[in-house]
């Protein structure tokens, strides 16, 4: 199955410093903020985004939010940039608004001692002092999604678009495993039975919100889980073991979750998952290791078609676990970095996306250009700026979008006409 585009972006993009100095202002850290004014789905499809001018911190935020969003927007459109995105500015972090907005669950502060020992996200934390962070916890016998959380983002979005783009632009959503993973007692058991029972909610919730999203006319959803690469960071997996963590267990649990949120979905609806090791500001990772040890279940037990992929440093290891790849489905390869500024040299970029379509043909049998032309496409490694904060080191928005027309650039030499141009 061919990418839906050759040239793909994960979503995330460096905000404009007054964005930025907006939320600070606030009182919002990582709650919601909408793009628009709030509108239900049954009664208003017309958000066109108008807000009264006030001295209201979060009025500010949210006029800065909306022309940000406009801005970005237009930027894509004029430079040909696809997918289009809102670069995530109406959120404060990569997975924002979505666990604030379940019926039956809340996002709390939690002491570091209530996480996973070394979970991987924790381990910059704590040398920066941090004594804790939000997590999120049901509180109730039932967790649902009663509103979406992004309906309203992306009908504010959608009316920026022409009647013609509105297939290219993508949004992201959380996994539903997202606070599971990281938290050693994640639910009351007077709440919920068992793991089965809590995720089985969550899926429902993340898919009830993809579909929303769809029945509204979005075509292309990205399920951000960079959790998943952790299962192959061995630092944590040595931690794992000794705490008596069943990590093959969690990984089957959460396989069942990803499958039950995407499981059925429209045929025109493009979906993929995000699989990266973070990208904290001034490029501080969370973890390392080849995706070896989960590629085997993760491209064959996964109902996904596309996997977004980070493959820009040695972190990541080399393209061997790609032999495991079905020929139906599709990698989108991370291979230029938002990490650090540093311009990549296209022809060692081709090189390097050769050597990944030559890894999958050996495992498919089949040759390079079959690999090339059925089951590649390439990208940034990660967002730009997975929070509200910094990105990258040294990055400014103008090499943000040197960045994005290099992968373009990259598409066009390997995939030539592929966006029609």
């Amino acid at each position: 199955m061919a990418p839906p585009f050759r040239a793909d972006q994960v979503g995330s993009l460096l905000r404009p410093k007054s964005l930025v100095e907006a939320r600070k202002n606030s009182t919002l850290k990582w709650n919601r903020l909408r793009a628009g004014p709030s509108t239900d789905a049954s009664t208003n499809d017309d958000n066109t985004g108008t807000t009264d001018q006030s001295s209201d911190p979060l009025v500010t935020l949210r006029n800065e939010q909306e022309s940000a969003i406009k801005d970005v927007v237009s930027e894509q459109l004029e430079r040909s940039i696809l997918p289009i995105v809102t670069g995530e500015f109406e959120r404060g972090i990569f997975y924002g608004n979505f666990f604030e907005s379940l019926s039956g669950f809340e996002v709390r502060y939690t002491p570091m001692e209530n996480f996973k020992k070394d979970f991987p996200t924790n381990r910059p934390l704590a040398k920066w002092g941090v004594p804790g962070r939000d997590a999120g916890y049901p509180t109730a016998k039932k967790v649902t999604l009663e509103k979406s959380a992004y309906l309203d983002d992306w009908l504010f979005f959608r009316n920026l678009l022409p009647a013609d783009q509105v297939k290219n632009a993508k949004m992201t959503v959380p996994p539903p495993g997202w606070w599971h993973i990281q938290l050693k007692q994640p639910f009351s058991p007077d709440l919920f039975p068992s793991d089965e029972a809590l995720l089985a909610d969550l899926s429902a919730a993340v898919r009830k919100e993809i579909m929303t999203l769809y029945d509204h006319g979005l075509r292309a959803v990205q399920v951000d889980d960079p959790n998943l690469s952790f299962f192959c960071d061995e630092e944590w997996i040595t931690t794992c073991k000794a705490e008596g963590v069943d990590l093959d267990r969690l990984l089957e649990l959460y396989i069942k979750s990803h499958n039950d949120a995407i499981r059925d979905l429209p045929s025109d609806l493009r979906v993929g998952v995000h699989i990266c090791r973070g990208n904290f500001p001034n490029g501080v990772g969370l973890a390392s290791g080849s995706y070896e040890r989960i590629a085997r279940k993760l491209f064959n037990e996964t109902e996904y078609k596309l996997f977004y992929l980070e493959f820009d440093s040695p972190r990541a290891g080399d393209f061997t676990p790609l032999k495991h790849l079905p020929v139906d489905k599709a990698v989108v390869l991370g291979v230029v970095t938002t990490k650090y500024a540093e311009l990549e040299d296209l022809n060692e970029l081709k090189e390097r996306v050769y050597q990944a379509a030559d890894a999958i043909a050996e495992g498919q049998g089949r040759a390079r250009e079959d690999a090339l032309r059925d089951n590649l496409a390439v990208s940034p490694q990660c967002g730009f700026a997975s929070d509200h904060s910094e990105g990258g080191v040294g990055f400014s928005r103008e090499r943000m979008w040197e960045k994005l027309e290099l992968v373009k650039r990259l598409s066009e030499e390997i995939w030539p006409g592929w966006n029609g141009k």
